[in-house]
């Protein structure tokens, strides 16, 4: 509660914060910030698969999710930031009659509500009269429906008789995509992948129990921040978010800064950390941020290389 109040302060005025929680206290968490933040200041409940197979000791339900709560200072428009267009999301868009404008994707033509103005029969190049399904009207006026297909923006299948669709062109559409309240596990990294991940990097010894994948604080980062954003993390555990924001900054060459708060817990005396020397969960981190930031730079070494 204390952080989280001195977190609001802290937080520019388009500022946003997300809170990691399990499902035992996300209910009291939402009514924390509600009074913090203020409940208008609420935007998203965001579920992470954390795990991806069930846990067959589990007693009634298998807890496969982490909930991530999304606040602002000020819940104003523009906050979030689409995230960067993938090869497989672009893979959708086809050019099926070769559109000098390039790729499309058809989509449906008709709204829930029936408007009687927009109940009419579209003739299809085939020479059917169809009109919209049951309890549905169509998107727009007739008038403009006339131009849409004479501006050639509506697909009636390869042979002409299909139900009208509204061709998206992949050059008109808004840079980027707008986040699911859902973060799948192949998006977005899981438990598992975490782990590895910082095995690796620490020389095949499991130093930390629980990292969160950098799948997943990028993704955030992503979303909540600009390119010369300073990020506060006030539970940094082994520094997962110095690593995301790190590498985040060589792929767009972006000037985020961080800062990362962690208590200095003692680690188990019979944990592998402390074999590897770490003393406490604050050591961990710091060793992580140097290894990372080594790794980063020769990757974006030979990334250089290999461009020239």
């Amino acid at each position: 509660y204390p952080r989280l109040r001195i977190a609001r302060d802290l937080l520019s005025e388009d500022g946003v914060i997300f809170i990691s929680i399990d499902n035992n206290e996300s209910h009291n968490l939402r009514k924390i910030c509600d009074e913090i933040y203020g409940e208008s200041n609420f935007i998203s409940e965001l579920i992470w698969e954390r795990t991806f197979s069930p846990k067959n000791d589990s007693i009634h339900i298998s807890d496969n999710h982490d909930t991530i709560l999304v606040y602002s200072k000020r819940n104003t428009n523009g906050l979030l930031n689409r995230l960067p267009r993938s090869e497989a999301v672009d893979s959708r868009y086809k050019n099926l009659d070769n559109d000098s404008r390039g790729p499309w994707m058809s989509d449906n033509m008709t709204a829930k509500t029936v408007s009687e103005q927009y109940l009419y029969g579209i003739e299809t190049p085939s020479g059917r009269i169809v009109y919209p399904a049951a309890g549905r009207s169509w998107f727009t006026s007739k008038e403009n429906m006339d131009k849409l297909i004479a501006d050639n923006r509506v697909w009636f299948g390869s042979d002409g008789n299909n139900v009208p669709r509204l061709k998206r062109f992949l050059s008109e559409v808004q840079n980027g995509v707008v986040q699911t309240s859902i973060l799948f596990h192949k998006e977005a990294g899981h438990n598992q992948e975490g782990r590895q991940e910082l095995k690796k990097l620490m020389g095949g010894e499991g130093v930390f129990d629980s990292p969160k994948p950098v799948r997943l604080i990028e993704r955030l980062i992503h979303l909540g921040s600009k390119c010369d954003s300073i990020v506060l993390d006030f539970f940094s555990g082994s520094a997962t978010t110095a690593h995301s924001i790190m590498k985040i900054n060589a792929e767009d060459g972006g000037n985020r800064k961080f800062i990362m708060i962690q208590l200095p817990e003692m680690v188990d005396l019979k944990s592998d950390a402390y074999k590897m020397g770490f003393i406490d969960i604050c050591e961990i981190g710091k060793e992580r941020i140097r290894r990372a930031g080594k790794q980063i730079l020769e990757e974006n070494k030979q990334r250089k290389l290999t461009d020239d």
